[in-house]
C-alpha cells in the first residue's frame, strides 16, 4: 500500500513497486509542518492522555483503506477477495505510473460503495434497506396520522357499529364498506409509504380519512374544521344519494366520519383555530351526531324509495 500526501501525489516517504496494491491517504509534515498530516486521535507517550496529533505515513493510509472496504461489506459484499477486487476496479487511475506508485490507483470511496451495491440488490438486501431505515417497524406504519392506531381500530368498529344501528335501513354493501373506511380511518397504512421522487399528497390523502384530508394537505397534525365537520358528507349525499352504485358510500361516508368524530372528540387532537380544549370536543361532537343524522336520514330515504 502507497501513501498520498495532502495533493494526492505520492508521499516522499512512501513504498512503491510491485508489493502496492493502491494507494490512500496518508499525509506529509513537511519540515515538521503538521497542516499536511492526517489528524489522528492517540495517545500522548510523555503523559498518556488521549489527544488529536498530525501523522503521517503507510500506517494512516491503512485505515482509510479499511474504513471504505468496510463500506462495501456494508453494501452486501462478503467476501474479502471480492471486497479488495471492488476497491482495487473503483480506484482512480494514475497515468503515466510506469513504477506503480499507485498501484491499482487512489483509493476512491464513493466509487467503490457505488460499484459494491451495482447488480447487487436481492430480496435479503431490500428486507434490510426497509429494516435500517424503521419501514419494518410499526410504530412507523400506524403512528403517523392524527391519530394513532387504537383510535383508529375504535374508529372502524364504530362506524360499524352506528350501520349496526341502522341496520333495517342500510344493506351490507362494497359502496358501504369502502365509505365506512375512507370516512373513519383511510388506507391509514399509507401514512408512512414513501416511494422515492414520486408525489406524495396522494399517499397521504389516501392514508387520511375524510376529516382529516385537511390536515394530510396542509401537513399539519391539527384537523380542519371543514373537513373534521357535516359537511364534505352532506356534499356526498348531495351527490350521490341518486346514483345507485354509490348512494351508499354516501351513507357509509357519513357513517365513518361520525365515528371518526366521536373518537377524535375523546382524544381531543387540536383543531385549526379551534385548540384542543372544550370548544373544540363540542365542535366535534356536534358534528359527529350531525353526520349520524345525515346518515339515518338518506338511509331512510333510500330505504322508502325502494319500498315505494
Amino acid at each position: 500500500m502507497a501513501a498520498l500526501d495532502a495533493t494526492g501525489a505520492r508521499a516522499p516517504y512512501s513504498n512503491f513497486g510491485a508489493g502496492v496494491d493502491i494507494s490512500a491517504p496518508g499525509g506529509w509534515t513537511q519540515d515538521g509542518n503538521p497542516a499536511g498530516g492526517i489528524l489522528q486521535n492517540t495517545i500522548d507517550p510523555e503523559t498518556g492522555a488521549s489527544i488529536f496529533t498530525s501523522l503521517q505515513g503507510t500506517s494512516m493510509a491503512a485505515p482509510h483503506v479499511a474504513g471504505v472496504a468496510a463500506l462495501v461489506k456494508s453494501a452486501g459484499i462478503d467476501d474479502p477477495d471480492q471486497i479488495a477486487e471492488v476497491l482495487k476496479k473503483s480506484a482512480r487511475t494514475m497515468p503515466g505510473d510506469e513504477l506503480n506508485h499507485y498501484g491499482a490507483g487512489q483509493l476512491d470511496a464513493a466509487a467503490a460503495v457505488k460499484l459494491a451495491l451495482q447488480g447487487n440488490l436481492n430480496v435479503r438486501h431490500f428486507f434490510g434497506w426497509l429494516r435500517d431505515n424503521g419501514y419494518l417497524s410499526l410504530r412507523f406504519w400506524f403512528d403517523g396520522g392524527a391519530v394513532a392506531l387504537v383510535p383508529k381500530i375504535v374508529m372502524v368498529l364504530g362506524s360499524y357499529l352506528l350501520a349496526w344501528f341502522l341496520r333495517v335501513y342500510v344493506p351490507v354493501s362494497l359502496p358501504l364498506v369502502g365509505g365506512l373506511v375512507m370516512g373513519s380511518t383511510g388506507l391509514f397504512f399509507f401514512q408512512g409509504f414513501y416511494m422515492f421522487d414520486l408525489p406524495q399528497y396522494p399517499f397521504r390523502i389516501l392514508g387520511s380519512s375524510i376529516p382529516e384530508w385537511g390536515s394530510a394537505v396542509q401537513g399539519s397534525s391539527a384537523l380542519n374544521p371543514v373537513f373534521a365537520s357535516v359537511l364534505v358528507p352532506f356534499v356526498l349525499v348531495a351527490l350521490l344519494l341518486s346514483y345507485e352504485g354509490w348512494k351508499w358510500f354516501a351513507v357509509g361516508a357519513a357513517l365513518g366520519v361520525a365515528a371518526c368524530l366521536a373518537v377524535s372528540a375523546i382524544a381531543a387532537p387540536e383543531m385549526m383555530g379551534l385548540g384542543s380544549g372544550a370548544i373544540a370536543r363540542l365542535f366535534l361532537v356536534i358534528n359527529a351526531l350531525l353526520c349520524f343524522g345525515l346518515a339515518s336520514l338518506s338511509a331512510k330515504a333510500v330505504h322508502t324509495r325502494s319500498a315505494s
